[in-house]
């Protein structure tokens, strides 16, 4: 949260036009916290900018609009599990755009394990066909510049 704080409140994504950021292995609930802590502190805390070098957001925008027109712009990722129980309620908020199933195998995590969190996505019936093939699959080829798999 302390670093997607600095990139977001240090203009970094305007500074940086063609940079896309990942944020893996840290889930997604955070997400919904700074969206809303965010919105609310920036009215009473905006940092003393005299030369316009930090987040400039548009006329009504807030700065969880700022977050969300990156994230729909392909330029913010976040690493998701299976298991989350926000993760429907986070794709509602900002759309599938930004979220890469996030297994972290083999480092902390079996063959099993795995295929139970796959599970735990593909049967959410929250989300839909086209959100669940964005998790799974979609948004990483983006992210990592791949090429979809031949049939």
């Amino acid at each position: 949260m302390i670093s997607f704080a600095g990139i977001i409140f240090n203009g970094i994504c305007d500074k940086f036009p063609n940079v896309r950021f990942g944020f893996m292995e840290g889930g997604l609930a955070w997400l919904l916290m700074c969206l809303e802590r965010f919105d609310r502190s920036y009215e009473t805390h905006i940092q003393y900018d005299p030369e316009g070098q930090y987040l400039q957001l548009r006329k009504g925008e807030k700065v969880s609009d700022y977050i969300t027109r990156h994230i729909q712009a392909g330029r913010i990722f976040i690493g998701c599990e299976g298991s989350e129980p926000d993760l429907a309620h986070a794709i509602r908020r900002v759309g599938n755009g930004p979220f890469i199933y996030s297994s972290d195998f083999p480092h902390e995590v079996n063959n099993d394990f795995c295929k139970a969190e796959l599970r735990e996505i593909l049967e959410n019936d929250e989300l839909t066909a086209t959100d669940r093939a964005a998790v799974l699959h979609r948004n990483a080829e983006r992210f990592y510049n791949l090429s979809p798999a031949s049939p």
